[in-house]
């Protein structure tokens, strides 16, 4: 069978939901969520600052360190050309995560407000 699309899970759908989410994983690596609860406009300034996280040199991004591997700055490099990520702890940390990175106050009360909505 011919691969369409990327799946699209609904969130508000509570039958079969972690079948369908163990299947697009499987099939796909991915999946686009849709009626999750966080508002639209929220999802967008997220998006704008992580972007602008991302777009900080390295020397800054390079500030986010942590012990575990996977935790901190990953930039991208021979073995992941097209991945360069922040561990995902950095969503819920306060001062650290945002003072390594001299993240404004609105960058820090975006992200904020994205994890308090999210129930993280």
């Amino acid at each position: 069978m011919a691969r369409v699309g990327v799946p699209v899970i609904d969130m508000q759908k509570a039958e079969a939901l972690e079948e369908e989410i163990v299947k697009a994983f499987e099939e796909w690596g991915c999946f686009r969520m849709v009626n999750h609860g966080v508002p639209p406009q929220l999802m967008a300034e997220m998006k704008t600052v992580v972007a602008s996280l991302f777009d900080l040199p390295e020397e800054i991004q390079s500030r986010d360190t942590y012990t575990k591997h996977g935790m901190g700055y990953t930039r991208q490099g021979l073995t992941n050309p097209f991945h360069e990520s922040f561990g995902i702890r950095n969503i819920s940390s306060s001062d650290d995560f945002c003072g390594n990175l001299d993240v404004s106050t609105h960058q820090r009360y975006t992200k904020k407000n994205f994890y308090t909505n999210n129930g993280f």
